[in-house]
């Protein structure tokens, strides 16, 4: 049964897509569908299920053969804006939450975008790539955090819904506090050194441990990238059991997380979104990514965790064809979820329906308070 139906489709983590100058680009669609580096050879990631799957996407929209060539000359032929405005629409999509914090080459600015697709759009804050732009006008470490505060005080009334975290890329996800003479000492030590990328693990770590009350008042959800990833992230140190402590901390004084992508630990994050009552989590890059296993990996994230704390996300950046995936993919994974808890657990038909649109889109317009 078709239990998600016509239902619209909140996705609260993902991308801008590349603009017409790249609507041809069929070596940009591939390497969207893959978390490999960019010498990793094309061919390969053509071998994948996902990329033949996202190739029959286009081909079938376009009309033409599930080929390369084919689908390439189509696109060159088509209305770009058009051809990406009827995916989203046909996938469901009613609305887009988008991480600023990374951009392909040649992409639609929100603004354009939301033109483009007649879409609402609503930004997430990147809080590092942030904070890297107060490293050369504050001279103390606390002027910097002070001035981080300030930014993030002001998030909501320029349209920011929600705030993320690379923490996970940066240093690992043992988010712990930080002695204020250490954290001052590596701060003069990158100023000294001239560095403007946010790397040291004392300074990610104070930063995130410093300004979270402040996300607490301003009642902004917090993101953290966890699991899988771009190749630079250690996967060890990417598992959100390690947010423990921090959680311990902050999630009892009105914390809200959310724990993204997940993949493998996403019964980890299930676990965790079943004992703290502030997280919330997603399995967003498997489900296009691991497009033969996402019903499975849905159907795992699920075993603990409470409906409520579950939402559909894609992490779709740059191609129109990755986000119309991620979309039919998670549509079938919820369906056989649910026709699995109604004929084997006694889930009524009244409840599954009601969970179909609380993943869709009511947890996502309850927890960023849309």
């Amino acid at each position: 049964m078709s239990w998600t139906g016509k239902l619209p489709l909140w996705d609260h983590h993902c991308h801008t897509l590349v603009n017409p100058e790249r609507a041809t680009d069929l070596e940009g669609l591939a390497r969207a569908l893959t978390e490999a580096k960019g010498d990793y050879p094309l061919l390969d990631i053509q071998q994948t299920v996902t990329y033949q799957e996202a190739l029959y996407v286009a081909a079938s929209h376009l009309g033409t053969k599930s080929d390369e060539l084919a689908v390439q000359s189509a696109l060159g032929s088509v209305d770009y804006e058009k051809y990406c405005h009827d995916l989203f629409f046909e996938a469901g999509y009613q609305k887009l939450l988008i991480d600023t914090g990374y951009q392909p080459q040649s992409a639609w600015d929100i603004q354009a975008l939301s033109a483009a697709l007649k879409l609402d759009i609503l930004p997430v804050l990147r809080l590092e790539t942030m904070a890297e732009r107060y490293l050369s006008d504050c001279e103390d470490v606390d002027d910097w955090v002070q001035a981080v505060r300030n930014d993030l005080q002001k998030a909501r009334t320029r349209g920011y819904v929600g705030v993320k975290s690379i923490i996970a890329y940066r240093s690992g996800l043992f988010v712990h506090p930080v002695a204020p003479p250490a954290a001052k000492a590596a701060y003069r030590a990158m100023r000294g050194e001239g560095r403007t990328r946010l790397s040291n693990a004392d300074l990610l770590n104070y930063l995130l441990w410093e300004v979270t009350p402040t996300l607490i008042q301003e009642g902004l959800p917090i993101q953290f990238h966890t699991g899988y990833g771009d190749p630079d992230t250690d996967l060890t140190q990417g598992n959100p059991l390690l947010l423990r402590g921090y959680f311990e901390k902050y999630i009892n004084e009105g914390l809200r997380v959310v724990l993204l992508h997940t993949y493998p630990f996403h019964r980890e994050a299930g676990y965790l979104a079943s004992v703290y009552p502030g997280v919330y989590f997603d399995v967003s890059l498997a489900v296009p990514l691991a497009a033969s296993g996402a019903p499975r990996i849905i159907a795992e994230a699920l075993e603990l965790a409470p409906v409520s704390r579950f939402l559909f996300a894609s992490d779709a950046h740059s191609r129109p064809e990755s986000f119309f995936l991620g979309a039919r993919l998670w549509r079938a994974g919820i369906d056989r979820f649910l026709d699995k808890v109604v004929t084997e657990h006694h889930v009524s038909p009244a409840v599954a329906h009601r969970w179909a649109s609380m993943i869709c889109w009511e947890n996502c317009q309850k927890l960023y308070s849309l």
